[in-house]
């Protein structure tokens, strides 16, 4: 709900603090006062709705119930626990009260729980009580009154999600000085076998203009990495605020945001009924006779999503809290692809891949203006030396594929959508005989509409012409490779821009590793390549900057841009440099040291 004070002395407000009232815009009064008005305004309209169902029950159908028997497969809950203050915590005792919530999950068998205002002992209890879930938890403050569950008076945000593994992000959001910390939590890892996002925050209305929505989502951009997103919680607004219209938004990485309860018509507005809406910005009340609970899902990811408000059964002992426990339900949407070339996640921008020295394959999301967001791993072990490119879709479903070569072999791995990657299929046509070569997947060179291959080697730059697919399987065409550029291409790093002057041919472009010029080549088909034009912009000789990659166009003005490593003492970082009509601009750091480690780009 509004401001709460874990104190567990609800009635004492800092200097000059005052409340507004939810129920009673205008008005202005002390928390406790505000709390006490807010309950007798939903016993009034609870007495008012039961009266209205007596009289309205020949005609209206009852209200829309979410059972976990019928409801979609993929579970969460999103529950403010009012931990720690006396106003409004639970009565029970602490194995008590972990019997009822660990039971809640189980019943409605959520592959999510998300939490707030959420004492660290009672994460702990929960914790133990949720085998086969992976728990984070992120503290904002002590609480006093978080003792009456342990002595640890840590208090905050918990998150259990029923995955084998996952990772854990957590950031502090920037709130006005004297103001109650808050944070936003996310684990990511697999759910039902799909690597989600998910997420919890507590917003505060005196987060301006937008409770910390805007705050909230960029960092969930970030790590969410082009991922499906699940993001539960108090948000401080009701369903028609514009406090959450950022979340409905989204970022062109999460895409917008569907909010589970949108649908649910026995809460539509008289408006959104005339209309024949079949969404709309309203919902069942979860506190104080308001909605201020939310789980959202970002919208390509997910469908038929459904909610439920519900009290948990105490055997009489009272409410464990002043909030009802909301659970949500969707099902898996497979994300339609972008057509973007370069982009593995769906989200209309070029990604980067980026092999370490351990093995592992990581992906990092392109972000706006060239930015790369957190990295996530999408293939363990093994990919030490291996030469990865993605652009073109191979396997004929409309993604973008990512081609390895791996010791002798050539390996596609199928993207399934969101950037991870499917069991690996060998190359038809030649999948071994790679060793001396350097391989890319370079777009459709020949313009054809299929995908083709760039291979560099000791004799010149070879163009392998790709076939369709057949049943989802990659195959080069049954043609010769076709050479067109000369043994001068052993000394030059090959770069693929994409289709540059819009003849519906992938061109090419070159680095001279020894001098570090670049020149650009338009694609003549299977035709040699013609006399290049060279770049403008700085010299790049691998010397200063060891890795180079063409990612397209990330920074959206038009011109394709570069990736590259950089030596900074000691250290290498990541930068952009920008496209410009005639080569290159002034170079920008997105990615501080430790790039070091990384032994190639793709």
């Amino acid at each position: 709900m509004h401001h709460r004070y874990p104190s567990g002395r609800p009635d004492r407000l800092p200097p000059g603090m005052i409340m507004r009232s939810s129920a009673y815009p205008g008005v202005f009064m002390s928390w406790s006062f505000s709390r006490r008005l807010r309950r007798l305004g939903a016993v009034t309209a609870a007495l008012l709705l039961c009266l209205s169902a007596h009289v309205l029950s020949a005609t209206v159908a009852a209200a829309d119930t979410v059972e976990p028997g019928s409801a979609p497969p993929l579970r969460s809950i999103s529950y403010n626990v009012c931990g720690a203050s006396a106003a409004c915590r639970s009565e029970l005792d602490l194995p008590s009260w972990t019997a009822i919530v660990a039971g809640q999950a189980r019943d409605w068998n959520a592959d999510s729980v998300m939490l707030q205002e959420l004492c660290h002992g009672q994460w702990e209890s929960l914790r133990d009580a949720l085998p086969g879930y992976q728990g984070v938890w992120t503290k904002t403050l002590d609480a006093p009154g978080c003792a009456k569950w342990s002595g640890d008076t840590g208090f905050g945000l918990g998150l259990f999600v029923k995955s084998p593994a996952v990772d854990r992000f957590s950031a502090n959001l920037t709130v006005p000085t004297g103001q109650e910390p808050r944070a936003v939590l996310c684990a990511r890892g697999p759910v039902q076998g799909r690597t989600t996002l998910t997420c919890t925050t507590h917003l505060a209305q005196y987060i301006t203009p937008d409770n910390g929505s805007a705050q909230a989502l960029a960092h969930i951009d970030s790590w969410a990495a082009g991922l499906p997103v699940t993001l539960g919680g108090d948000f401080n607004a009701g369903p028609q605020y514009a406090a959450l219209d950022p979340l409905r938004a989204g970022t062109p990485g999460t895409g917008p945001f569907a909010e589970a309860d949108e649908n649910d018509r026995d809460y539509f507005t008289a408006a959104c009924l005339e209309a024949g809406a079949t969404t709309c910005r309203s919902g069942e009340p979860t506190a104080g006779g308001q909605k201020f609970d939310h789980v959202f899902l970002s919208a390509r990811d997910f469908r038929t999503v459904r909610a439920d408000a519900v009290q948990p059964d105490t055997g009489g002992a009272g409410p464990l809290s002043d909030h009802l426990l909301l659970r949500a339900a969707a099902a898996a949407e497979s994300r339609a692809p972008s057509g973007v070339a370069g982009d593995l996640t769906g989200d209309g921008r070029p990604d980067l891949l980026a092999v370490k020295d351990d093995g592992v394959l990581r992906l990092y999301p392109g972000l706006a203006d060239g930015r790369v967001g957190t990295p996530r791993i999408i293939g363990l072990g093994g990919w030490q030396d291996a030469a990865v490119s993605h652009r073109g879709d191979w396997t004929g479903d409309g993604r973008e594929d990512v081609v390895a070569r791996v010791g002798d072999a050539l390996w596609v791995y199928p993207n399934t959508g969101s950037g991870e990657l499917g069991k690996r299929l060998a190359m038809g046509g030649r999948p071994t005989g790679w060793t001396n070569a350097l391989p890319l997947a370079a777009g459709d060179v020949d313009g054809d509409g299929l995908p083709d291959l760039l291979a560099r080697s000791s004799t010149g730059l070879w163009l392998h012409r790709g076939a369709a697919a057949e049943a989802g399987n990659p195959s080069f065409a049954a043609r010769a490779a076709v050479r067109i550029g000369g043994p001068e291409w052993a000394g030059y790093d090959v770069l693929l821009p994409g289709d540059m002057d819009e003849d519906g041919r992938a061109d090419v472009e070159a680095r001279d590793r020894a001098t570090g010029r670049l020149l650009a080549y338009p694609s003549r088909g299977a035709e040699p390549l013609p006399t290049p034009r060279q770049l403008t912009g700085e010299a790049l000789p691998t010397a200063a900057r060891r890795l180079l990659v063409s990612p397209g166009d990330v920074t959206g003005d038009g011109s394709p841009d570069l990736w590259s490593t950089v030596a900074s003492g000691g250290v290498e970082d990541l930068q952009i440099l920008p496209g410009t009509a005639t080569g290159t601009g002034t170079a920008r750091t997105v990615g501080a040291g430790g790039w070091q480690w990384i032994n190639s780009l793709g």
